[in-house]
């Protein structure tokens, strides 16, 4: 195996887990979710995954998953300790894999090393290893421990679109949007340029280089004509995914211009064929669904990989997933701007008849950015 190293660049805020941890573990747990967010926006379909070696008080291995085929974090961890990996204790964001993929089992090499003692945040809900890798560290005679509390529930936020597609087989979607403070998207004549700020466009870009691919509606392609790519920053540009009804769009438009330098995915729920030459002439694909709407869409491109799915969309496709509840996760940067009536509205979905039916943003957080203020919260309908 190549020499490969992993270092946290920025330590987490401690957080406060089971009062049967340590304060030492909650330092190195905490290390080790900090290098699992190094490989954010590369691993899928794998999830993220950061490890820690300690022996004696000190740190003698790190490591981190850094895509398909790269180490596990587990074993970079391993070969950076050595022969120091015996009797050490590993801290480690999801449970070590025990089945062999384009990398042998991590438990197997784990409990090889010698590894006395391991602290796991979460279970891995791929059927391939739910539970056998902890197994087999036990039967390797290895002190191994889920750590359940706010270890676990940070885990299952660092990995969110890795175990919905486990649990169901859909993505994971954001739904990203810019709105004024009285909650338009865009002027009355449909300009939306630039309700915020430019560190607000580019903390999106940035957004879109950790994700798999960035979806919006035909109707934002005539409208805005956006590329859809990483500009305003660095990174790699996301799969783009233009939802259609037929598979139409202006031939001069930017996503199609560029569809064989940047993968481009047209859904129709019918095309002709003249659609789809002119689709593939242009170096896009076009996927059609038929009846199967949203979710046999959003089955299909889980199935491609595309686990994690950020909705720049305008808001009849925005409101479309929100009321069929695919929306799992809200980012809004509200501007200190006031539009007026008549304005297109942030989303086009039928309101619901009490407040006690709203949907509901959970595990807010708020934060100022310019002049804009980024909301962001797990989105959950009352009653739901």
């Amino acid at each position: 195996m190549r020499e490969a190293r992993c270092d946290a660049s920025a330590s987490s805020a401690l957080e406060h887990g089971s009062g049967a941890f340590l304060l030492d573990d909650e330092r190195y747990m905490n290390e080790a979710f900090a290098l699992a967010e190094r490989g954010r926006g590369r691993t899928h379909p794998n999830p993220l995954v950061g490890a820690v070696l300690v022996r004696d008080g000190e740190v003698v291995g790190r490591g981190c998953h850094l895509g398909p085929g790269e180490p596990h974090a587990e074993a970079m961890a391993l070969a950076e300790a050595g022969l120091l990996a015996a009797g050490a204790t590993l801290y480690c964001t999801l449970e070590p894999c025990s089945h062999q993929g384009l990398t042998p089992p991590c438990a197997d090499a784990l409990v090889a090393a010698g590894i006395a003692q391991a602290f796991i945040a979460l279970e891995d809900p791929n059927p391939l290893v739910f539970g056998s890798g902890l197994q087999r560290l036990v039967a390797g005679g290895v002190d191994a421990r889920l750590a359940g509390g706010e270890w676990a529930r940070r885990a299952h936020r660092q990995n969110a679109p890795f175990l919905k597609f486990h649990a169901g087989g859909l993505p994971h979607v954001t739904y990203k949007a810019a709105v004024t403070l009285d909650g338009k998207v865009a002027a009355a004549g449909g300009d939306a340029r630039w309700i915020s700020c430019l560190d607000s466009r580019r903390a999106v870009h940035q957004l879109r280089s950790e994700v798999d691919a960035v979806m919006v509606g035909a109707g934002t392609v005539r409208r805005d004509d956006p590329e859809l790519t990483v500009r305003l920053g660095e990174g790699r540009d996301p799969v783009r995914v233009i939802v259609t009804r037929a598979g139409v769009l202006p031939p001069q438009a930017k996503v199609l211009a560029t569809a064989r330098e940047v993968r481009t995915i047209v859904v129709a729920e019918r095309a002709d064929a003249a659609v789809r030459r002119l689709l593939e002439a242009r170096g896009a694909e076009l996927l059609e669904i038929g009846d199967a709407g949203l979710e046999g869409m959003l089955r299909e491109l889980a199935s491609q990989g595309l686990l994690d799915i950020l909705c720049e969309g305008g808001p009849t496709l925005a409101g479309e997933l929100l009321a069929q509840g695919f929306v799992d996760r809200m980012l809004l940067f509200v501007a200190p701007l006031v539009i007026g009536r008549g304005a297109p509205d942030l989303f086009a979905a039928p309101a619901v008849s009490t407040v006690a039916g709203a949907w509901r943003l959970h595990d807010v957080e708020w934060r100022p950015v310019c002049d804009d203020l980024l909301v962001s919260g797990r989105l959950v309908k009352d009653g739901d």
